[in-house]
């Protein structure tokens, strides 16, 4: 089982996806407090440390915990931010997936990959597509512990 990460251009698609979602609270912040007042102060300040802060802190370290691995009867994918999670879908409960791809996803060439399986879902953000066709392949080829492929 070889642990891999998700794609490099993860990082700057989050980052563009932030620095979009930024432009809200700044143009709120230009509309509603035209004056230069404390109140515009305040909220100018935080809506920029909170952006700074997903910035260079949150989103490098999501990128460097967030890993994915498979194997013969499991799909394990580590992540978490604050702290560690551990998802581990046995082969066997796997329904189906898909893949998904936004406007960004598309335009860096990344998508995210969900798994349905029995007892809910798994989302696996931004990675790269060539990966996540290989990975659709692999997990097709796959059968559960104990059942034997039919040969007829």
């Amino acid at each position: 089982m070889q642990t891999r990460h998700v794609h490099p251009r993860a990082i700057v698609v989050w980052r563009m996806r932030l620095t979009l979602a930024a432009l809200v609270p700044s143009f709120c912040s230009a509309l509603f407090f035209p004056v230069r007042n404390w109140i515009w102060t305040a909220f100018t300040a935080l809506w920029a440390g909170v952006y700074l802060f997903l910035f260079v802190v949150y989103y490098p370290i999501k990128y460097k915990k967030l890993t994915f691995a498979l194997d013969d009867r499991y799909l394990v994918i580590r992540c978490g931010v604050f702290y560690n999670r551990v998802k581990a879908i046995p082969l066997g409960n796997l329904q189906y997936m898909t893949l998904l791809a936004g406007p960004l996803q598309r335009l860096f060439r990344v998508c995210s990959v969900q798994f349905i399986c029995a007892g809910g879902r798994v989302l696996l953000p931004c990675v790269g597509q060539a990966d996540a066709h290989t990975l659709a392949q692999l997990v097709e080829g796959r059968t559960a512990p104990g059942e034997e492929a039919s040969s007829s």
